[in-house]
């Protein structure tokens, strides 16, 4: 699946890289803190490869996230998962939580869209990206102001860190070749983290998985598909930071 994502991710860079990015109309970059015993990145993705379609978006789930999260997650990627930087940005516009970029970013450009488009955090996978690229769009971001995310999903991934060690890091239970979910894989890497900002990833659907990732040293999680499959997003946010 990674590849054939990958593969659209080029022909996208190629397109952007003939269009000048927006000009960006949010004035500050909101810095991402953590100040709970549960800290929750929400996301927002109206469709996903492994779930098909969830949901559409509207004004009252963004003000509900805004209310218990401490960031908006918001996929950018339009092929796969529905979104658009014009959404980050409507997203943006709606909520004074900081916005985390998610995509599948391998250039510079699509780190200038996304600051363009009103996002304060990116995300940036090592899976996808080799040591020197790496550190490279973690520069790029880092000098337009932006914070960011660094997604690991296995151990020897953790050698790309050496040089920029990140203050937030993100450890992925999904499999990006098949897009199962493991949590035992993110809990057994945890320990090993030492950000101030350890962030698990995908597949928490439970208070129950909460403290088993507390224990194991997460203080953030990002959770999609549990909030956006809800009709009752607040009584999840509720019962996981209970």
């Amino acid at each position: 699946m990674i590849d054939r994502i990958l593969e659209t991710k080029r022909q996208e860079v190629t397109e952007l890289r003939k269009r000048r990015p927006p000009g960006r109309k949010k004035a500050t970059i909101t810095p991402l803190v953590f100040d709970s015993p549960v800290n929750i990145i929400a996301e927002l993705k109206r469709k996903s490869p492994s779930a098909g379609f969830i949901r559409d978006v509207d004004p009252e789930r963004i003000h509900i996230y805004s209310k218990y999260a401490k960031a908006i997650s918001v996929l950018t990627d339009t092929t796969y998962f529905g979104g658009s930087y014009e959404f980050l940005t409507e997203v943006a516009e709606q909520t004074s939580l900081p916005v985390l970029c998610k995509d599948f970013i391998i250039d510079p450009v699509q780190v200038d869209f996304a600051y363009g488009a009103g996002a304060d955090i990116v995300l940036l996978i090592a899976r996808i990206l080799d040591k020197e690229e790496l550190e490279a769009l973690y520069a790029h971001a880092r000098r337009l102001g932006l914070s960011c995310v660094v997604e690991l999903h296995d151990r020897e991934e953790m050698a790309k860190l050496a040089d920029i060690r990140p203050e937030i890091i993100g450890v992925n239970a999904r499999n990006l070749d098949t897009m199962e979910v493991d949590l035992k894989r993110t809990a057994s890497m945890l320990p090993d983290l030492h950000s101030p900002l350890r962030i698990a990833e995908s597949g928490i659907k439970s208070r129950q998985d909460v403290e088993r990732l507390i224990a194991m040293g997460a203080n953030g999680f990002l959770i999609g598909e549990t909030l956006m499959r809800s009709a009752n997003p607040e009584a999840v946010f509720q019962e996981l930071c209970r």
